[in-house]
């Protein structure tokens, strides 16, 4: 790991001073009764606008970030050697491939593999907008929710599960292949790859401050996060994917 100051947006021990007071100005103007993090986009002010400020004060730190899914063994080794590198069509089809070779998937069920993806199931430029970036979420609020289970409980990744390796039972050695692991990186989220969805970092942030649920952000990280910046490789009997009580055991 590269030496950076780390920010865990779940511990505002972490934020940098200049950070932790922008926050609190902020949050002193927030009314009373909000529940989540996304109702303070309706709060009044422009909070939206103090996002590039925020992310300016996180320039040169790493935000701590969570990834979730399913790997073999020897992928687990590449993720510490090379990192989580942005999906491309050409690594979707080496995966099965490396796979095969090592006898985990047969040849026979390959046409089944490459009828279970996102290319062949959604809407082209929704298919292809999956590609070229690594998915992690900001906070560890998020991993609460249900929607983990079925990237830790499926070999492949969210591309590949659609179709008849998703759902048949004769598959079902593909997808318990591996073990389930979450990927805790660090990540600068004042450059341009750090894409979010639904609202900026600064409403989590004020969120956190206030105690409000709901908080973190899906980012859809437009480049390769490079081993250095991999902060852990959890799996079940780690402390830190153990307190995910409903994440699964194998």
């Amino acid at each position: 790991m590269i030496s950076h100051d780390i920010v865990d947006l779940d511990d505002p021990a972490t934020w940098p001073a200049n950070l932790a007071d922008l926050i609190g100005e902020l949050a002193s103007s927030v009314p009373e009764g909000l529940g989540t993090a996304s109702d303070l986009q309706n709060a009044p002010g422009d909070l939206a606008a103090f996002d590039g400020q925020v992310r300016k004060m996180l320039a040169g730190r790493l935000l701590r970030t969570y990834h979730v899914t399913r790997l073999l063994d020897y992928e687990i080794e590449d993720v510490r050697a090379l990192g989580l590198l942005a999906l491309t069509e050409a690594s979707l089809n080496s995966r099965v491939t490396r796979a095969m070779e090592r006898g985990f998937i047969l040849e026979t069920d390959l046409p089944a593999l490459e009828g279970s993806t996102a290319l062949r199931h959604e809407r082209p430029l929704v298919a292809r907008s999956r590609f070229g970036e690594v998915s992690l979420v900001s906070s560890r609020q998020p991993l609460a929710m249900p929607w983990p289970l079925e990237l830790l409980s499926k070999w492949g990744g969210e591309v590949r599960q659609f179709g008849p390796v998703s759902t048949d039972v004769e598959f079902e050695r593909i997808r318990r292949l591996g073990r389930p692991t979450m990927v805790v990186t660090g990540i600068d989220a004042s450059t341009a790859p750090a894409v979010v969805t639904g609202r900026g970092f600064v409403f989590d942030f004020i969120g956190v401050h206030l105690r409000l649920g709901g908080n973190g952000v899906t980012i859809h990280y437009g480049a390769d996060i490079p081993s250095e910046q991999i902060l852990d490789i959890c799996h079940p009997g780690h402390a830190e994917y153990d307190r995910h009580t409903h994440f699964p055991r194998s």
